[in-house]
């Protein structure tokens, strides 16, 4: 088992006490080894969303993806079957595919035209016969293990994992009247919408960051949105560590708050829900890299993972139903709310990229974590059972 290269000791305080706690120590954010075996203890032994299911639509349709540095593709490999590969060839290592798109009936490698079926089957290989070396029946891309999960499409390394579903049912009864799997992302309707993101700080920045709203109205107190939100109604919902799920939730002032240039839906909102359900915003966070926050119109969906100590790539969608994106002035309607959005995001970059700064110095502090952000005490909790479990040893998390 890798050994912690920060005493876990020092992240007792992180998860004891909730009205004594403090942010987990600095070189948790910064170094390298931490990093290297926080991928070992957390990334790689847990289920990890890429994207949504309407990305691969008719069967052969693709979508490249890097997770920890393994090129895969998610792979719509018939109308019930959704795979996620390697797109690492068997025989040269060269990518078979890249950006995305549709296969047709296989993968072509472009360097020597070995052929893959949408399964990773080898199914061609010209001028292979009698090579003592290669079995084509034998040869297939790798295919990692995959869970749809209402529309999410994730995967996992660990063979040994349990299944992600039984753990999230926990959330089914919050999200039923939502009918995330019937939500489609914006991108149906722009193929030019801009999905990823890269962004120069550690992932658990970004992390905390959506676990808690005590910035809410600070940082974003001149938003719309924000201003029509009563945040003393703030309040935790369904919140276990153990499962790695998280949700608080708020009050509008007003029906139908929403995150736009006015700060209330522009577009009808979801048929499904109750006039009092379109009161109430909810953020859900599951561990280790999704968050999802529920709105009266729409449901905004952000997913991330590492790339380095301090790097991290996001994915971002915003979900609607398809009578809303079929509306012929969708659009142009959007176009407002895209700019809005795009402000309020730049208020988090703003902020995220000075607390990497932040953390990177000497005299980097390990604050007390508030009453408006007990979330985060539970995800700590989360990660530092993890680590432990990686570790070998034992630390009281609550």
């Amino acid at each position: 088992m890798p050994a912690c290269p920060i005493d876990l000791e020092e992240f007792a305080e992180s998860v004891a006490d909730p009205m004594a706690a403090r942010f987990f120590p600095p070189a948790a954010y910064t170094s390298e080894d931490f990093y290297r075996f926080e991928l070992e203890a957390v990334w790689e032994r847990e289920w990890i969303c890429v994207g949504r299911l309407e990305e691969v639509a008719e069967p052969g349709d693709y979508f490249a993806v890097d997770v920890l540095r393994e090129p895969l593709l998610v792979v719509r490999a018939s109308e019930e079957d959704v795979v996620v590969l390697s797109a690492v060839c068997r025989h040269r290592g060269m990518l078979v595919a890249e950006g995305k798109g549709n296969c047709g009936r296989a993968f072509v490698c472009p360097y020597h035209r070995w052929a893959y079926d949408r399964y990773g089957q080898l199914v061609a290989a010209t001028q292979m016969k009698g090579i003592g070396t290669f079995d084509m029946a034998s040869t297939r891309l790798p295919r990692l293990r995959t869970e749809v999960w209402k529309n999410f499409v994730f995967v996992n390394f660990d063979d040994e994992a349990e299944p992600l579903a039984p753990r999230l049912a926990p959330l089914d009864e919050l999200l039923e009247p939502y009918r995330v799997e019937e939500l489609r992302g914006e991108f149906v309707k722009d193929p030019e919408y801009r999905m990823y993101s890269e962004f120069a700080w550690n992932w658990k920045v970004y992390m905390d960051g959506q676990n808690e709203c005590y910035h809410c109205d600070k940082l974003h107190g001149s938003t719309p949105c924000m201003i029509n939100i009563d945040f003393d109604t703030t309040a935790i919902g369904v919140c276990d560590h153990r499962a790695g799920i998280f949700e608080y939730h708020m009050r509008g002032r007003v029906i139908d708050v929403t995150l736009n240039h006015v700060g209330q839906a522009i577009f009808p909102p979801l048929e499904t829900l109750s006039e009092e359900q379109r009161w109430i915003t909810h953020s859900i966070v599951i561990a280790p890299g999704l968050f999802m926050q529920l709105m009266p119109d729409s449901v905004i969906a952000v997913s991330w993972m590492p790339t380095g100590p301090r790097s991290v790539q996001t994915k971002r969608h915003r979900l609607y139903p398809q009578s809303t994106l079929d509306r012929p002035d969708f659009v142009e309607r959007h176009r407002d709310e895209l700019k809005a959005q795009r402000e309020f995001v730049e208020q988090d970059l703003y902020a995220f990229e000075r607390v990497q700064r932040g953390v990177e110095s000497r005299f980097a502090p390990r604050g007390p974590i508030s009453g408006r952000e007990q979330v985060m005490i539970a995800f700590n909790r989360w990660l530092v059972g993890r680590y432990t479990a990686a570790a070998g040893e034992v630390l009281p998390v609550g």
